[in-house]
């Protein structure tokens, strides 16, 4: 079965009772705040990519927060920020060129 929040969290309990793993010691990393009940039993928990409710949740209780996409979201923003600027730029430069030579 698929485990979701509070399941997830339940089935991870019982796994560490069995093997005898102390979940103090333990980590766990997520994406999605559907995990906090998990990630809550571990002494460790890490966000990674989080989901807005997961981010503000793991900042409110100390937890670690990793988020890798902050390169590609630069990319995806700053590049077509700078050629849209400089397109700009050229347009005004053009513009300006025009009315000097008339």
């Amino acid at each position: 079965d698929i485990l979701h929040g509070e399941a997830k969290a339940e089935a991870v309990t019982a796994l560490a009772r069995r093997e005898g793993l102390d979940l103090g010691a333990c980590s766990a990393y997520s994406d999605s705040a559907n995990d906090i009940p998990m990630l809550s039993l571990v002494g460790h928990p890490c966000a990674i990519n989080p989901d807005a409710r997961l981010r503000a949740h793991a900042r409110e209780h100390g937890w670690r927060v990793r988020d890798y996409r902050t390169g590609r979201k630069a990319v995806k923003i700053g590049v077509p920020t700078a050629a849209a600027a400089g397109a700009l730029a050229g347009a005004l430069a053009a513009a300006s060129a025009r009315r000097r030579s008339r």
